[in-house]
């Protein structure tokens, strides 16, 4: 987003962004036809990859080139070949592998909502018959499953800040609200052997989860709570509660009561940790460009979502009854991660 220019509009510009659509299709179908592990495999020319990846060779020589064209590899007179990070984000067998993000941010239902933008806008939220916030909805699922990696260290900066805060407790019993695949929790369960970890999401959502902590070898350390966190019994009290990267799909306000729900079930002198996409106020164009398309897609997605700033999550903690927010971020992580205090 670095490169945006916000002072003119040029041919150039609107043109890029009309043909925006068409370099996502080439992405999406390059992962789908696995022509990147065919390129790693050695069929680097037209007609050895074709017959790899089941294709007509001029499509796939078109499609080639234009995977070129917009830097996702490289063309010789030889053929085709890998640049460099493609082993680690490209490549099926790869722990980074960025492929099955496309089930998320290049979904058909993500698709087919964007299509409706203009109705959408006009409501002022979703008008899709199912979107984020129906109950126990199969892309939540896909969520779990597939994005662990997009946290890019916001767990970590968590784990790391609520580890030095909880040396001194007596006990350290988490609710992870809205906890998809678990990861906010498990890591910090890694790093604090005492901790008992209480996981909220919809119930379609929690075996994903629970198989998680399985495969990290604390299955005994995790309990599930299926439900809606608007309305279940959330239990406790706990010395912390998670909420992570969920409060983008609500308004203010309604996050705020959802913050004094949990304000609730926190011990007295407990702490709640919360991420999120977020932006500063008076931020630069290139800074804000990331967190306002992200409203964007809260606004085909959910009724009232979109990107609440600093000041917002300050002023919803304060609001919901917490005291001493403080704000982290990683270099890698691309959520910031909150902490505050009940009295």
């Amino acid at each position: 987003m670095a490169d945006i220019d916000s002072t003119a509009i040029t041919p150039k510009k609107l043109h890029g962004i009309m043909r925006g659509f068409a370099q996502t299709a080439m992405l999406r179908t390059a992962i789908e036809l696995h022509v990147f592990d065919g390129l790693a495999g050695g069929n680097t020319d037209v007609d050895s990859l074709s017959r790899q990846v089941g294709a007509h060779p001029r499509g796939l020589r078109i499609l080639l080139d234009s995977l070129a064209a917009i830097g996702l590899l490289r063309s010789a007179p030889d053929g085709y070949a890998l640049l460099a990070g493609s082993e680690k984000y490209l490549l099926s067998s790869s722990n980074d592998y960025f492929g099955t993000s496309l089930k998320l941010g290049a979904s058909d239902w993500e698709w087919d909502a964007q299509k409706r933008l203009t109705e959408t806008v006009r409501k002022g939220g979703a008008v899709m018959d199912t979107h984020a916030l129906t109950p126990e909805f199969d892309y939540w699922e896909d969520f779990a499953e597939n994005t662990n990696w997009f946290n890019n260290g916001a767990s970590e900066v968590m784990a790391d800040e609520l580890v030095r805060w909880a040396a001194g407790r007596d006990s350290v019993d988490v609710l992870d609200v809205a906890c998809s695949h678990g990861y906010y929790g498990l890591n910090f369960a890694k790093a604090e052997p005492r901790a008992r970890v209480w996981g909220l999401d919809w119930a379609n959502v929690l075996p994903i989860t629970a198989r998680n902590y399985e495969r990290n070898g604390m299955a005994e350390r995790f309990t599930k709570l299926p439900g809606d966190m608007f309305t279940i019994d959330l239990g406790g009290p706990y010395d912390i509660v998670m909420i992570t990267n969920v409060l983008h799909h609500f308004s203010e306000q309604t996050c705020t009561g959802l913050l004094r729900q949990l304000f609730d079930v926190t011990k007295s002198g407990g702490r709640i940790a919360v991420s999120g996409h977020t932006y500063n106020d008076g931020d630069t164009p290139e800074k804000l460009a990331p967190p306002f398309l992200f409203s964007e897609i809260m606004l085909v997605m959910t009724e009232e979502g979109e990107t609440h700033s600093v000041q917002t999550y300050e002023r919803m903690l304060t609001n919901a009854g917490f005291t001493s927010p403080q704000m982290f971020t990683g270099e890698q992580a691309m959520h910031t991660v909150f902490t505050a205090d009940r009295p």
